[in-house]
């Protein structure tokens, strides 16, 4: 697990994303020099909240959030894999009139938020995930992508700075296969953009099961899409504690094809500046005691939270609002 952070810093995480029902238009994917003057090609992409962000552990702000609570992210739903010249998307196919999808509540997000896709980002070696953490690269990352419900739909939501949260997973490699990610078996079939692998029953698996087993400590900060133009509306979450596949595994994403037949092989957006955002973090509360440890020794309390609820509350309202 990541070192836990103490004090207080400004940071800006990353995440790609594509969006569900528009394809965004893209500097080409397959090389990191493309996605280095993006402020030239889109509007929003020389922002201030730009995404993704190296997080430094050590200068994030404590946070008291509740823990997240995954509604029917435990169900099987039938499931649609496809390349989209950038990266791999897998969605729920659409279920009949009162079938609720996947969405989170708590988490400090304030409202629901539907779940909508999640998509991978990867490199031609073993640093390929966009965020950082203390500068470390992992070999891949995994975005689950949400809009908040009180906006009707993705596209609605986009344009709202509470728009969308993103949950940034983290990917490390492990000598075995791991079984939950068995739909990447499918990847022969969706080698070439705009073609879509709808065979649900071989590979469709509960979102729990591709999540961290800690879901309980994660990064927050607000930041943009990746892809696109940019939009600087996501909330980020960074579990700072990853999954795990193998390599052989991390090779098929290599296999596929971006929209002029190149090998996807790097469709990472280099590290933003935070300018003056901050970084929050929320400690696991049932290893916190053992496993925190701020520079700030005023911070080493276990209580903290609860005997400075006020103070707290009003910094993390200004934090929230301001950012």
């Amino acid at each position: 697990m990541v070192e836990k952070c103490s004090l207080a810093c400004q940071v800006l995480v990353l995440t790609c994303f594509s969006a569900a029902n528009a394809k965004p238009n893209m500097a080409p994917a397959n090389s990191i020099a493309s996605f280095l003057n993006w402020n030239e090609h889109e509007s929003h992409c020389g922002g201030q909240h730009q995404s993704p962000i190296n997080i430094e552990s050590n200068k994030a702000f404590l946070a008291n959030y509740p823990e997240f609570i995954f509604h029917k992210y435990d169900r099987v739903f039938p499931e649609i894999l496809e390349n989209d010249g950038h990266t791999v998307e897998l969605k729920i196919e659409e279920q009949g009139m009162g079938e609720e999808l996947p969405f989170i509540t708590g988490g400090g997000l304030g409202d629901r938020y539907n779940f909508v896709q999640l998509h991978f980002h990867w490199g031609e070696s073993v640093r390929g995930s966009e965020h950082r953490i203390n500068g470390k690269q992992y070999p891949a990352e995994m975005h689950i992508v949400h809009y908040n419900s009180k906006y009707g739909n993705f596209n609605d939501a986009l344009p709202h700075a509470d728009g969308l949260a993103v949950f940034g997973v983290l990917i490390e490699l492990q000598p075995r296969d791991n079984i939950a990610f068995r739909h990447l078996e499918q990847f022969d079939n969706i080698v070439n953009p705009s073609t879509t692998n709808t065979d649900a029953l071989q590979f469709s698996v509960p979102l729990s099961e591709l999540l961290p087993y800690n879901t309980g400590s994660f990064f927050r900060y607000n930041g943009s899409l990746t892809s696109g133009n940019c939009n600087e509306d996501v909330t980020w979450t960074i579990f700072d504690t990853p999954i795990a596949i193998s390599e052989r595994q991390l090779a098929k994403f290599r296999l596929l094809r971006d929209g002029n037949g190149n090998q996807l092989i790097q469709n990472v957006r280099p590290t933003q500046l935070l300018h003056e955002r901050v970084v929050m973090y929320r400690p696991d509360m049932m290893d916190y005691e053992p496993n925190f440890n701020p520079t700030n020794p005023f911070l080493s309390f276990p209580n903290i939270f609860s005997a400075f609820p006020n103070v707290f509350q009003s910094f993390q309202s200004n934090y929230e609002r301001n950012y």
